[in-house]
């Protein structure tokens, strides 16, 4: 055989060979489901409760961050049977979805029973005990009577989803890594705002604000934290008006021992005066007194509230204290302080205003 016959022959084998690859490339790509159907079949096992088979139809991306036992542990049947049964009821209808190379992208209309509804439905029927104590034949048997005609109340609602074209074909792409990130998000901003209520109730503003700062760097659009930031200012200032003030509210005519009362008994009791000598009305003033033992050590604390204007006050404590007014106790009358104990020496106090507020 001369060179160029011999040249001619492989060429030919290799064209034939290419036409054969590409060819059953195309029969492969024949063979794969439609993106349509690979969505109908996803939402058929998802809805049906058949995680292993829907599983199959999600993409590679998403598995990498969801194992299958994770995503089956997610879809176990619900503790409340009242849901499970209200999940064999729903039905979907996939529209027309957009290809665009190896994307695409569908709208479902998902058709449900409208549980607000039924809820409502139930408790009329005086089936709430059947709901609350999971009776699931209960509940079945009364689907079946009110609803076994196909006049189940129903909600029906659009959703769109994405898919993604693979080397084995179209799978249903949900973003679990986005969704992962934001459920991370949210939760390490509960955790801030739980930390930044804590430090604000213990008076730490400064450090508060830092944690609802860290709070809008990951979410600036949220207004609760805002506002938060805002109102801790606002008390920052309130506060130091308060700590100024307070020394132009006098605590004097302290006193404290053994009262005796009707009953003969012999109780700890303290005794003081107030005199507002500043030029704002006070609505509240809260005095504490620390009881020492031999050693001066202190021992138990009472607070008590000598001014404390609100709706439940009574009595001579819901009047405020305005400037350059008094306020004192009754005649022979003492605050009581049950709580000290025997190893309280008598007389041996300290007591100081820790609180107060302005009336306007």
């Amino acid at each position: 055989m001369s060179k160029v016959a011999h040249n001619r022959l492989v060429l030919g084998i290799v064209c034939v060979f290419i036409v054969f690859i590409l060819g059953c490339d195309k029969i492969n790509e024949l063979k794969q489901p439609s993106s349509t159907d690979v969505l109908n079949s996803y939402l058929s096992d998802q809805l049906a409760g058949r995680s292993e088979e829907a599983y199959k139809y999600i993409s590679t991306e998403d598995k990498a961050v969801k194992s299958l036992n994770e995503y089956k542990s997610e879809n176990t049947e619900s503790e409340n049977p009242f849901v499970e049964i209200v999940k064999q009821y729903a039905t979907f209808k996939v529209g027309n979805v957009k290809e665009a190379g190896k994307s695409a992208n569908a709208t479902v209309e998902l058709t449900i029973p409208d549980v607000r509804v039924l809820l409502k439905d139930f408790f009329v029927a005086s089936l709430g005990s059947a709901l609350k104590n999971k009776d699931k034949s209960v509940i079945q048997k009364e689907f079946a009577k009110r609803y076994g005609n196909g006049t189940i109340p129903t909600v029906t609602k659009s959703k769109e989803f994405q898919m993604v074209k693979e080397d084995s074909g179209w799978k249903v792409f949900l973003d679990w890594k986005a969704a992962k990130l934001e459920s991370e998000k949210n939760e390490r901003i509960k955790v801030l705002i739980s930390e930044a209520t804590k430090l604000r109730e213990s008076d730490k503003f400064s450090e508060a604000i830092e944690k609802l700062k860290e709070v809008l760097v990951l979410d600036s659009d949220l207004v609760k934290a805002q506002e938060a930031i805002d109102a801790i200012k606002q008390q920052m200032i309130e506060a130091g008006e308060k700590q100024k003030y307070l020394d132009l509210v006098e605590l004097y005519g302290v006193k404290s021992k053994y009262y005796k009362t009707y009953s003969d008994d012999r109780v700890p009791g303290v005794e003081f005066k107030l005199k507002n000598k500043g030029d704002r009305t006070l609505k509240t003033v809260q005095v504490t007194v620390f009881f020492k033992n031999e050693d001066g050590t202190v021992i138990a604390e009472e607070k008590y509230h000598p001014v404390l204007v609100s709706k439940y006050s009574v009595g001579r404590k819901n009047k405020p204290l305005k400037p350059n007014y008094i306020w004192q106790m009754e005649r022979d009358k003492f605050y009581v302080a049950k709580s000290v104990p025997t190893e309280w020496k008598e007389g041996a106090i300290s007591a100081e205003i820790t609180e107060i507020e302005f009336l306007n």
